[in-house]
């Protein structure tokens, strides 16, 4: 299991941000996988993640991979 926590401290800011700061924040939680490979001489690895995000704001819920 993974998770993360992400919540933005600073506004948005520039010319673009004709809405405000529109700080989000989120919560996600999810699986993971991973997997070590022989690629000739070296050692690659490879990782799967998938997160539900969930109380959300300014940002969309839902899947993620």
């Amino acid at each position: 299991m993974v998770g993360y926590f992400y919540r933005q401290v600073t506004g948005d800011s520039g010319r673009g941000a004709v809405l405000g700061d529109f700080k989000s924040q989120v919560c996600a939680v999810g699986p993971q996988v991973g997997h070590f490979l022989k690629v000739c001489k070296d050692s690659w690895y490879a990782n799967l993640k998938v997160y539900y995000e969930f109380d959300a704001n300014n940002r969309a819920e839902g899947w993620n991979a």
